[in-house]
This record gives C-alpha cells, structure tokens and sequence, in this order.
C-alpha cells in the first residue's frame, strides 16, 4: 500500500461531509451509468465478483479514441448541459481569497492568503478559466459539490498552470457496490484522510486526486483540477492524477471503469495536447504497488492499443523517471 494513494484507512467510518441532496443531473447520471454498466458487462462477459475475475485478458480493450463519446440519451445530455451553467458559475462570481470563510473547509488558510479560488472550472485551462464543460465531456461528470461541502485548503495548496501529464491509481480499499451512496461516502471518507489533521491522517490541502472513476463507470471531480495534486511524490508538477475505486491487486476493475477511463484519458489528452508517452501509472513514477497488478496489465495493453490506433508506437516505462526539480513538500502533499 503506497503512501500516496491507500485510501481511507479501515477503522475510519464514513464521513458526514456529504451532500445531502443530490443534483437532477447526477440522478439521471446514476440511472444512465447503471444500465450502461449492466451492457458493458454482457458485452464482456466477465463478473468482477466471480471467481475467473482476475483473468483480465479476457476484457476487450476499449480504445481511448479522440472521438469517441458514451452513449447518453438526449435528455440527459440536455441535463447535464443545463445544470452545469447553475453548478460551475463564471469565475467572476466565484474568485475570493483563501482568508474568506468557506463551508466546512478541513484546515484554515494561514500561509497564501492571495491565492485565489479557481476552482469552479472542472476543465480549466493554465489561468484557472474555463477549457471545456462538464458537459463536453464524454462520460457522466459527478461534480465535487455533489458528494462533498468541504472546500480545498487554498493556504498550502499549488496552482497547476496547465496539464502536461496523466497518472493512474487505485485507491487500494477493496470495493463491490457501484450504488451511488456508499461511493460517495468512500470517497468522502479518503477526501477526510487525505486533509484530516489527526496524527493518522495526511493534512494535506485536499484529497489527492483529481477524478475518480466508481464501479459503475462515472467519473467524480475530486480536487479540482486547478490545483496540483499530491498523488505521486516528486510527479506532481502538471500531472493529473485519476484514481479508480478499488483493490486491483486483489479484484478487478469492472468493465464500466475500463470503459470510462479509456474514453475519459482519450478526451483529456485531445483537450490538454498530453502525448501518449506521459500517461503514467502511479508505479512507473515511484517505487509503490499502485495500481495493483489487474490495472497494471489492463493499462500495458491499453496504452499499446491507444497507439496503435493513434499511429503511434508505446513502449512500457522500465525506469522511474527523474522528480520534478522544483517538488516541494506542498507539491507532494
């Protein structure tokens, strides 16, 4: 278990940090991801709770394709569109200073007190304004207010400044359920061990990871992507970091997170011009078993598969490359 990315730990309940009341998109979202998941998973043929789970080998490979986009009927996609305008407001609305009271934020700002607050961009380009729509994207968006009332610590946290790089993890707590609730709350409960100020907590500014991907395929805005992650220690310069939920050393992903993050790396890569050759897993850039070895083999044979359809020839990572020579201990966590 890396120190990085292992989660909430076991004897931690969940956390009570979680929105009470869940968006219109997100309750389409969850009825379109759970039938999308049950045909994903005919399609594969392949139960992740049955014993032939871990023969990986067998889950066709979903290409990252630049174009492709997941089915969603028009009445959701017309939903989403809509509520994205009332959940990401302009930057102008929003901008304050990390010394103005936010709604259950972990730890007071005490350091940067000028950073402003360009969070409210899902995909924000280097100054924090708006690249592309929730909407835009071709998986459901599970936007951050809908699972969690906490706020980032804009005292001890980075400004990004554009994405150059994409890192995959697990999150290394065993999990079956793709039901909305408990996801949330599993994620809620790694958002309170990441930023938590107890001695068995991490106090960093937020949750480490940028996205997070359920068992049902959706994608979650976890720290927004304005921000540097603390994901992989020295790595984190321009790296965003996207976690699935799960223990792959032990399960495997199912075929709706397999499918989610090929489109989901895909769409990122055209959006911020990230080439092939800088999507990383966890593992490649630092000594830690994350992602487990079922991701692992899945992402080997999917990066080969991404280039070849791209033209482009990928060759596994054998070395852990160079820490960025400006890392910071705020850089990494």
């Amino acid at each position: 278990m890396c120190d990085q990315c292992s989660g909430r730990m076991p004897d931690q309940s969940p956390g009570d940090g979680a929105s009470k009341g869940l968006s219109r998109r997100t309750l389409l979202a969850m009825g379109t991801s759970t039938a999308a998941g049950v045909l994903l998973g005919l399609w594969n043929c392949q139960d992740p709770g049955s014993p032939n789970a871990s023969q990986t080998s067998q889950t066709t490979l979903p290409l990252a394709s630049n174009t492709t986009r997941a089915a969603t009927p028009a009445s959701t996609a017309t939903s989403r569109a809509s509520t994205t305008a009332t959940s990401n407001p302009p930057a102008s609305t929003t901008t304050k200073t990390a010394s103005q009271p936010t709604s259950q934020t972990t730890q007071a700002s005490t350091t940067r007190t000028s950073t402003p607050d360009l969070g409210s961009e899902v995909f924000p380009d280097a100054r924090g304004k708006a690249l592309a729509r929730a909407s835009d994207a071709p998986v459901i968006i599970v936007p951050r207010t809908d699972w969690t009332l906490a706020r980032p610590d804009l005292g001890h946290i980075e400004v990004m400044g554009g994405i150059s790089r994409i890192t995959v993890h697990h999150t290394a707590g065993e999990i079956q359920t793709d039901a909305w609730r408990p996801t949330a709350n599993e994620l809620e409960g790694i958002r309170e061990f990441h930023a938590g100020t107890k001695p068995t907590d991490r106090n960093w500014a937020d949750i480490a990871y940028h996205f997070a991907i359920d068992r049902a395929g959706r994608v979650w805005q976890a720290r927004p992507l304005a921000y540097q992650g603390a994901h992989a220690r020295g790595h984190n310069l321009h790296n965003m970091g996207i976690v699935l939920m799960g223990n792959f050393a032990v399960q495997s992903p199912s075929a709706a997170q397999l499918t989610s993050l090929a489109i989901f790396v895909g769409f990122v890569r055209k959006l911020y011009g990230v080439p092939l050759e800088s999507v990383f897993t966890h593992g490649e850039l630092v000594d830690t078993e994350c992602p487990g070895t079922l991701l692992q083999d899945y992402m080997d044979r999917g990066r080969k598969a991404w280039g070849e359809a791209d033209g482009v020839l990928w060759e596994k990572v054998t070395t852990h490359p160079a820490s960025d020579p400006s890392a910071t201990s705020t850089a990494a966590g």
